[in-house]
């Protein structure tokens, strides 16, 4: 699901499927990517190194990635069935290549809207562009709350950066909310497992059904690298 119908500026998303014993060469060309696998193990090679990723699924096991920079090749080979998130955003500049093998997870927000959040490539990875990582929600939860967009460039106030969200769902057959909502109009429909939704702008809160638990890996990238939303002032009273 893609919800804005022009491209983003910066942002792309593909996801590998890889069986027991498969490989793939993945070539960056003019994107940065990290590589999240959402389940799995595969093991990785390139000019920095080798690397391991191993999940066992998106609920069991805390996140992790592989960043990769432009211009580069990795070769990859899986060990066992094995779906990677190749979360890409454009760059001029060729960084290094990290692994950062445990995010870093906080409880964020009160009430109906507490939830994990675990920053996996922040401002203090070696990124060129991409800020990285993934929320939880429990059955019934909002996240993206409250409502904050970052769209615009306001110094001191708020950086303009798209964003992605790809989304999964437990049990698999139940569905969340996503809400776009600003300048631009304003929309409210499902997202189901494996569902991703671009966010060129607006507001963009989410929220799950009661019974289900909901994930989405989010990344941004934006014309440079700070992450300031702003959250709608007719909500600013629920911030904690």
């Amino acid at each position: 699901m893609v919800f804005s119908g022009s491209e983003l500026e910066y942002l792309a998303l593909d996801l590998l499927v890889l069986d027991a014993g498969d490989s793939f060469t993945l070539e960056t060309g003019e994107y940065e990517i990290a590589i999240v696998p959402l389940t799995g193990d595969a093991a990785f090679s390139s000019e920095g190194g080798a690397y391991r990723l191993q999940r066992e699924s998106v609920w069991k096991t805390p996140g992790s990635a592989l960043y990769v920079p432009r211009d580069s090749s990795v070769a990859i080979k899986a060990s066992r069935y094995s779906e990677l998130a190749l979360c890409k955003a454009r760059t001029d500049e060729k960084r290094a290549v990290f692994h950062v093998p445990s995010g870093r997870e906080k409880t964020v927000g009160k009430d109906a809207w507490k939830r994990k959040v675990v920053d996996i490539i922040g401002l203090e990875e070696g990124a060129s562009r991409l800020v990285l990582g993934e929320t939880f929600n429990p059955p019934g939860g909002w996240s993206s709350f409250p409502p904050h967009k970052h769209d615009t460039e306001i110094p001191g106030q708020e950086a303009r950066m798209e964003e992605i969200y790809l989304f999964r769902l437990d049990p698999a057959g139940g569905f969340g909310t996503q809400t776009i909502y600003g300048g631009e109009g304003s929309h409210s429909f499902m997202v189901g497992d494996y569902d991703a939704v671009t966010i060129p702008w607006g507001y963009h809160p989410v929220s799950a059904m009661p019974g289900h638990s909901l994930y989405y890996l989010w990344f941004l990238a934006g014309s440079g690298r700070a992450l300031r939303p702003n959250t709608d002032p007719k909500f600013k009273w629920l911030e904690v």
